[in-house]
């Protein structure tokens, strides 16, 4: 055992059997040291390579020792350090000027993480292990760390921590971290203990395997402090809206946030509004909803303007700023938590009459907003269509990979074709086929990056690029051919666009959500009763032409949005103006 540990062990013989935090005072709470404890511990989970450190239970570990920071305020903080890290990671040292770091030779055979993403749940690129290499050879395999010691001052403390070790023994040194029998530390957000660890590993999380941070403007390495000042509220609410304030800055429209500790807003009327023409329009009604017309305008809910609402909601809606009010108009303003209860909603009919009307919250409230997303983009389009003037139409997202071929050949009469990417594609075998009839040559694809997290600065990670183009090579449909967009095509529907960018072929409709990438999950709580869940994007993808995509989206060629007009009488204005504009292309070619 490390003599520094044993010099302070006395210090764990406290007498507290659960911990509770209602009589304490906010500031006997050391942020400094506990929002530096939290840093250097992400650090040591994701690059100190030891078995001691891949079997420790990080989250009990971050619990703990913020317990133990706040329990021990006599000790200095490099004290603190030294037990808290000194066996799980006795390489680890703090303030210690003298003690040179182990000596390696191109001979020394050495383990580090490759961190090829968080491994979470749900995903297909990522994956952690630790490696060996011999450390004269290290330069052949840059994903693994290319420094031997990471350098590091917290809180007044100078850390050193090692991101190689030799394998055959110090790798070996040290054992997984236990907390002690004695300390019981409920699992609830609103025990500031527990909290500090969850705000610890989700800030850690993105910390050290986001890839957008050189896309958006946010300066994440600040943000872990106020999440953990919002433990001190004790208040799961506030623990919760500060936490979507924080992930909202990232701008991922694949985020997702749910934890049972925190009161979720899940249910609502029977109804879906969507921005059209900039205001807030009725686009879906269940049948049993009176009072009602599609096209009517939403003015205010519950007394409130729907305006300021939205401004308000806009922080905390966890997607980009240039989709928030569409997403937050349809799943979030009219949410209650409750199926018993209700919402009063003022609305201006197309005449300009003014009307309130009280809905039951009896519904799930994302079913309402996707059926109003599905009426929005037509979703209920057929597979194949024969248009006038022989343009034929088809749904590239609902085609089947075994009737692709017998589409193909129905295409090959068409004097122009329209093709519908405005859902998600059910199989990319499906897209990839059209684009081998439509183009000879490479579609390039968009530019798409893996930050393989080999080192703590951001900036200095290895970045592993994938080469996403399709060959083609049996062109058989030679008319002209457009694709379409909507606002809600995202995340493969946009690697789709960027293929058919790169194949010269033009995009009609409106700029898409902006975030494409394989999608990764943190389970914090071991994903049980209690468990908080964060999704977000785990790899990077930019345009076709290698500019960014996070929160700007795909630009078309032609952009159209449906008016009011078109939403009261159903008209599907995108494929409107995608026919008019095929034919068109169609009158130029026969020049």
């Amino acid at each position: 055992m490390n003599k520094k540990v044993k010099a302070i062990l006395p210090a764990l013989l406290i007498n507290t059997a659960v911990v509770s935090a209602s009589n304490d005072k906010l500031d006997d709470y050391p942020l400094d040291r506990i929002e530096a404890f939290s840093k250097i511990s992400n650090i040591v989970e994701y690059y100190y390579p030891s078995d001691a450190v891949k079997n420790t239970d990080w989250e009990v570990f971050l619990k703990y020792g913020s317990h133990y920071i706040k329990n021990n305020p006599s000790q200095s903080f490099s004290s603190q350090l030294e037990h808290l890290f000194g066996e799980v990671a006795p390489h680890v040292t703090f303030n210690d000027y003298l003690t040179e770091p182990e000596r390696l030779t191109s001979d020394s055979e050495v383990v580090g993480w490759l961190n090829y993403g968080y491994p979470g749940e749900g995903h297909h690129l990522y994956t952690r292990y630790i490696s060996n290499i011999n450390y004269g050879q290290l330069h052949t395999t840059p994903w693994l760390p290319q420094q031997q010691i990471y350098y590091t001052q917290l809180n007044g403390v100078y850390v050193r921590i090692p991101m190689l070790l030799t394998a055959n023994m110090s790798a070996k040194d040290g054992v997984a971290f236990k907390s002690p029998d004695n300390i019981s530390i409920p699992y609830s957000l609103e025990n500031p203990f527990f909290c500090f660890s969850a705000m610890s590993k989700v800030w850690g999380v993105m910390e050290h395997f986001y890839q957008y941070f050189h896309h958006v403007p946010v300066d994440w390495k600040s943000e872990l402090r106020p999440l953990l000042n919002v433990c001190l509220t004790q208040d799961s609410q506030k623990i919760g809206d500060e936490l979507k304030y924080s992930l909202t800055k990232l701008q991922d429209n694949h985020l997702i946030m749910y934890s049972t500790h925190i009161s979720s807003e899940f249910h609502g009327p029977d109804v879906s509004f969507d921005m059209v023409d900039d205001k807030p329009i009725l686009v879906y009604k269940g049948d049993s909803v009176a009072g009602l017309e599609i096209g009517d305008e939403l003015i205010a809910v519950d007394g409130r303007s729907i305006d300021t609402l939205i401004e308000e909601k806009i922080p905390y809606s966890l997607v980009s700023t240039h989709v928030a009010k569409s997403i937050i108009l349809g799943s979030q303003i009219l949410s209650k938590a409750q199926e018993t209860d209700s919402v009063t909603i003022d609305i201006k009919n197309k005449d300009n009459q003014l009307s309130s009307i009280q809905l039951p919250t009896d519904k799930y409230i994302f079913n309402s907003f996707y059926n109003g997303v599905d009426r929005y983009i037509h979703a209920s389009q057929p597979t194949y269509q024969v248009l006038e003037n022989n343009i034929h139409y088809i749904n590239l997202s609902k085609t089947t990979y075994e009737d692709i071929p017998g589409l193909i050949e129905k295409l090959k009469g068409a004097s122009g074709i329209v093709a519908d990417l405005r859902s998600y594609p059910d199989d990319s075998r499906v897209w990839v086929q059209f684009i081998d009839a439509i183009h000879d040559g490479i579609s390039a694809g968009p530019v798409f990056n893996l930050r393989v997290s080999n080192h703590p600065d951001y900036e200095q990670r290895y970045v592993q690029s994938y080469d996403l183009s399709i060959r083609g090579s049996k062109k058989v449909l030679d008319m002209p051919v457009v694709v379409m967009s909507n606002k809600y095509s995202i995340s493969h529907n946009e690697l789709t666009l960027a293929h058919f960018q790169n194949a010269n072929v033009p995009i009609v409709g409106e700029v898409t959500m902006g975030i494409n990438g394989d999608v990764t999950n943190l389970y914090f709580s071991g994903g049980g009763p209690k468990m908080l869940r964060i999704r977000f994007t785990g790899a990077e993808a930019r345009q076709a032409d290698g500019s960014k995509l996070i929160g700007v989206g795909v630009q078309p060629d032609i952009q159209v949005s449906p008016t009011r007009e078109d939403i009261i009488n159903n008209v599907d204005a995108v494929k409107r103006a995608a026919t008019q504009y095929v034919e068109s292309l169609i009158q130029q070619s026969d020049r």
